[in-house]
């Protein structure tokens, strides 16, 4: 089983899960949205179009001569228009940028609590084409920087508990906020304005507390999101294969819909998604999941310039680690399939860039070709 094909479930089957242990009812349906103006397009099984979509690896950063790799663990990655890609590293808590060649041009980032510093770098965003920003999970703040290195600003969001996920979008922010609401952990995805105070939820997940023997399914809060080139939100519970598009305010405009035959969970990847759970004093929280016998629709959403939509399913490839992924057109067809391979981060000027490992775990960044067809 693809590890990073399963990345929310790292997070969900680690941090959260521990979480759930301490304070964890299926499922609450969608909030009934005004349906007038919500075009909503079915599509089946196999792609309506003829492109077709292959990919060439033309690059890998990060091997040493004497062997291993630079990176430690790579949380994220973007891209500029020249073609610079900016690496965050989580494990050794530092940025890196190369150029197009795969060229180290500058190293910089420290761990602390100061100015321009992080203690838990999660989240890497360009939100410019001359600055970024990292998002420090431990400090809950928001640092931005330029690609020299610079800081220019920090905005903190420790007013909040939790924030996951989050992705700013012209002063504002599309998150997940994780908090309570009676005896649940409430997963809340919501547009925050630039105080992060709500103005719109698109939707809310709750785990119940596991009492009297009650067992947990972690797949019934497997989710994501992602924005398209006019700020849409894109957003879908992997539950079922139904993504749904929120204008930028809040509005849902659009649903797309396809027919997917669910794929088996086996014993061998359920032993290997219990081995990421940690252990935390007495709190035994493996024995508290259960999983299910087919896995979600899907694991992950992105979008490329152009807007088309990729979904992340769980139906392997015949490559070693690959996966099929759907690909929508930006009207909501579904146009094509493609193995991709581990850890897709982004898709951008032709081009896609993935987190993969070698035999010995060592994480390394890869480019490929994306030919259309």
């Amino acid at each position: 089983m693809r590890r990073s094909n399963l990345r929310f479930l790292r997070f969900f089957l680690g941090l959260n899960l521990v979480l759930v242990g301490l304070l964890i009812h299926r499922l609450p349906s969608y909030a009934a949205p005004d349906k007038t103006d919500v075009q909503i397009i079915e599509n089946k099984s196999r792609p309506s179009g003829s492109e077709t979509l292959t990919l060439k690896k033309e690059l890998t950063i990060g091997k040493l001569k004497e062997g291993g790799s630079m990176f430690g663990a790579i949380a994220g990655a973007a891209v500029t228009a020249d073609g610079r890609m900016v690496v965050l590293d989580s494990t050794f808590k530092k940025i890196n940028i190369f150029n197009p060649a795969g060229q180290l041009l500058k190293e910089f980032g420290r761990e602390g609590q100061g100015p321009g510093e992080w203690t838990t770098p999660i989240g890497l965003q360009l939100v410019s084409d001359r600055q970024f920003v990292v998002t420090d999970g431990g400090a809950r703040k928001l640092v931005y920087l330029d690609l020299e290195g610079n800081l220019l600003k920090e905005v903190s969001y420790a007013k909040k508990m939790t924030l996951m996920k989050i992705i700013e979008s012209g002063g504002r922010y599309v998150t997940t906020e994780i908090g309570l609401e009676g005896n649940s952990l409430a997963y809340n995805v919501a547009i925050l304005d630039a105080n992060f105070d709500q103005l719109f939820k698109i939707d809310t997940l709750l785990m119940p507390m596991p009492t009297g023997g009650a067992k947990i399914n972690p797949f019934d809060i497997a989710y994501d999101y992602c924005l398209d080139s006019k700020g849409n939100i894109i957003y879908g519970r992997a539950m079922a294969y139904e993504i749904r598009y929120f204008r930028p305010e809040g509005k849902l405009f659009k649903i797309v819909k396809k027919e997917y035959q669910p794929q088996g969970i086996s014993e061998k990847d359920k032993q290997e998604l219990l081995k990421m759970i940690p252990e935390v004093g007495p709190i035994n929280v493996k024995e508290m999941i259960a999983f299910p016998e087919k896995y979600p629709a899907f694991s992950a959403l992105f979008v490329d310039e152009e807007d088309r939509l990729y979904v992340r399913t769980f139906e392997k490839g015949k490559e070693k680690n690959a996966y099929l992924v759907d690909i929508f057109n930006p009207d909501g067809k579904f146009i094509a399939r493609c193995e991709m391979p581990e850890g897709v981060l982004l898709m951008k000027a032709g081009r896609l860039y993935a987190v993969e490992k070698d035999e010995e775990d060592y994480p390394y960044l890869c480019r490929y070709q994306a030919i259309w067809k």
